[in-house]
């Protein structure tokens, strides 16, 4: 037990402070990880059809994120899910993707989208980790902006669920519009959206306004995990730039990391 709560001491301590900077070695290429938020349901013919088998290819690339995010109806909703939409609307009709700030309603746009986003450099990169002490995980997310910039950047961290059984005798949780027969009867939910760090707010907490160059951020977070299999849980990192002046979305999309 000593040996886990030094563990978590020496974690804390390496994110020194919930806003530590200092200087680094200026970095002149930021590739930006392609962020694809899928809105879905387990009801949702097309989004088993096809929306489903999209977001888990498109997510066995290293450079995508995929957050899968579950309407209001259905048993793994979670309440960001009405603060995403507020900001990156579905249109009333589902599946919708975001790709970054283009909304996507069809596999062939949606992946265009993606290898589009793939070229982007981005202003700042992100690294992430975290440990599992118990039901709590502790997380530490390190953002580092190469050159200074303007405007307001907010950090959101977002816990994830894989594993999670869509097969046919699941009753809500079943997957409609994917193959039922055996051995086909094996569809799982993954990129789940569970809790975001600021409860019910996609899109995190302010954490630098007009950052400076070579400048580092590190924040550190945790989460109550008691009600979630450890073994299919991980968090997720999304930077945003805040526009109150622009068109929707107001959050532009940054960065993000898994």
């Amino acid at each position: 037990m000593k040996i886990i709560y030094l563990a978590i001491l020496l974690f804390l301590l390496s994110a020194c402070s919930e806003t530590d900077q200092e200087v680094v070695e200026i970095r002149n290429y930021f590739k930006q990880k392609v962020l694809v938020i899928n809105y879905t349901a387990a009801s949702c013919y097309n989004c088993g059809s096809w929306g489903a088998p999209l977001i888990h290819d498109l997510e066995q690339s290293n450079d995508v994120v995929a957050i899968c995010v579950h309407s209001l109806s259905d048993p793994m909703y979670s309440s960001s899910m009405l603060s995403f939409k507020s900001d990156r609307e579905t249109g009333g009709e589902i599946p919708v993707f975001w790709v970054g700030d283009i909304k996507t309603t069809d596999e062939e746009s949606t992946r265009k989208a993606v290898n589009l986003v793939k070229t982007n450099l981005a202003v700042a990169e992100l690294e992430i980790s975290y440990i599992i002490a118990n039901t709590v995980m502790y997380v530490k997310v390190q953002s580092t902006f190469g050159f200074e910039h303007k405007g307001i950047y907010n950090l959101s961290v977002f816990l994830l669920e894989d594993g999670i059984d869509g097969s046919s005798h699941t009753g809500f949780y079943r997957q409609a519009g994917t193959l039922q027969s055996y051995p086909n009867d094996d569809f799982t939910h993954d990129y789940v959206l569970r809790s975001s760090s600021t409860c019910n707010e996609a899109y995190g907490e302010m954490i630098v306004e007009n950052p400076g160059k070579n400048q580092v951020i590190t924040k550190s977070f945790s989460f109550d995990i008691k009600n979630n299999p450890k073994e299919n849980i991980y968090p997720i990192a999304v930077l945003w730039k805040y526009k109150p002046e622009s068109d929707k979305p107001l959050y532009k999309f940054v960065n993000a990391i898994k």
